[in-house]
């Protein structure tokens, strides 16, 4: 059978599905641009109003005019056709015309594989904003991290300053204090040397007049030493010497302790006495302690030597402290330890207090997350000790606690810090 014959069987139904199809765009116009006819695809096309049949978009290339004045009949047009708005609709269709009387015949079909190939660089193009996209996401999340951390260092910086200004003002005072100390404590020494130049003079000068045997005269000496209650001042003496003695110890020890608490010297990494160092730190935080009648235990060997950053490393242990003497009921206890191991130390503080819920343990170290009635605390002090021994020290701390049964912070530094 001849392909005539074939396509002539099917010819109703597939005229009737080449009309009602919708890449085939079918139409028949007056000259006078007014559509007598149009198919699906036609009217998808021209955009036709359905309420008046006016179409929204014409013609653009070539514009109509040009099939009204060929003179030919029969076909006038044959390849691409453009139908669009002129701004942001644009239809590009290959098409032929045909003039027949006063009718214009427009018979249009899509490109399938122009649009295939155009589909294809959508697709490659939708793939590439969506990388973009997520590319953008991506780095706005950097972003948002970046200002966070850039807020966070910002908020770390002027606490250090704080704390630098504070350890300046702390040596200087130090410094200032010792020198009128060595004064006193060197007129001490000489005062009771005096003192008993004076006593022994005097008992000097009563044995004297004994030996004298002027009994009115030792009368009125005996009356003098009794009177002014010689006795019991010469006694006296030697104790007013050891307590005065031990009051200036102490105030050198706690000049000394704030020295080395502050350590402007040392900002850089160096080999110290850990034990040293910590109970400098104690004693700075012994105030507190008898704010709260604290019971405060320490157990350590008696040197143990690391290499750190003196100074940051004193601010982290005493932040722990203090947050332990926070966290306890009055006359509370506070258990620290030091333990050397083969390659680290261990530092931990225990407390009898509140402790720390379990929804709050992760958060604890985050820059200003704080549980501390407002104005009571800055949310600073737990996460400058993170950074200080987890970043600076290249160590870790781990945390064990349960509400109301305290918690136990452990601090663990290597005794070398690879650089």
């Amino acid at each position: 059978m001849r392909n005539d014959d074939l396509l002539r069987n099917w010819y109703p139904i597939l005229q009737e599905n080449m009309i009602e199809g919708k890449s085939v765009a079918i139409g028949i116009f007056s000259f006078e641009e007014n559509i007598l006819y149009a198919n699906n695809a036609m009217n998808h096309f021209l955009n036709v109003d359905s309420e008046n049949q006016k179409p929204v978009n014409a013609f653009v290339n070539p514009e109509f005019d040009v099939f009204v004045n060929k003179e030919e009949q029969g076909l006038v047009f044959d390849g691409s056709l453009t139908i669009g708005n002129r701004f942001d609709v644009s239809y590009s269709l290959e098409s032929k015309v045909y003039r027949l009387g006063g009718e214009i015949l427009v018979f249009a079909e899509a490109n399938l594989l122009q649009l295939f190939a155009e589909n294809k660089k959508m697709s490659t193009l939708n793939q590439q904003v969506n990388n973009l996209q997520r590319e953008l996401i991506k780095e706005k999340r950097n972003l948002q991290y970046t200002l966070s951390e850039l807020k966070d260092t910002q908020q770390m910086l002027v606490q250090s300053e704080k704390m630098n200004a504070m350890g300046q003002l702390v040596a200087g005072v130090a410094h200032e204090i010792n020198n009128p100390i060595g004064f006193v404590y060197s007129n001490l020494f000489s005062w009771k040397g005096i003192g008993e130049d004076l006593v022994n003079a005097y008992l000097d000068l009563e044995q004297l007049i004994k030996n004298q045997e002027n009994e009115k005269l030792f009368g009125e000496a005996k009356k003098i030493r009794e009177e002014n209650d010689l006795d019991y001042q010469i006694e006296d003496m030697a104790d007013v010497f050891e307590e005065s003695k031990t009051g200036l110890d102490r105030v050198k020890k706690i000049v000394e302790d704030l020295r080395t608490f502050s350590r402007l010297d040392e900002s850089a990494m160096k080999k110290i006495n850990l034990t040293e160092n910590l109970q400098s730190t104690i004693s700075i935080a012994k105030t507190k302690f008898n704010e709260k009648a604290a019971n405060f235990n320490f157990e350590c060997p008696d040197e143990l030597y690391v290499e750190c950053y003196p100074g940051q490393l004193n601010q982290a242990i005493l932040n722990v402290l203090i947050n332990a003497t926070q966290a306890i009921d009055y006359a509370g206890r506070i258990e620290m330890s030091l333990i050397e191991f083969e390659e680290e130390v261990q530092i931990s503080i225990k407390d009898d207090g509140c402790g720390i819920a379990e929804n709050n343990k992760e958060k604890i170290f985050d820059p200003f997350y704080t549980t501390k009635p407002i104005g009571t605390g800055t949310g600073l002090g737990l996460s400058i000790t993170h950074k200080i021994i987890c970043e600076v020290h290249q160590g870790k701390i781990e945390v064990e606690s349960e509400p109301n049964k305290g918690a136990k912070f452990i601090i663990s530094i290597p005794k070398v810090i690879s650089l």
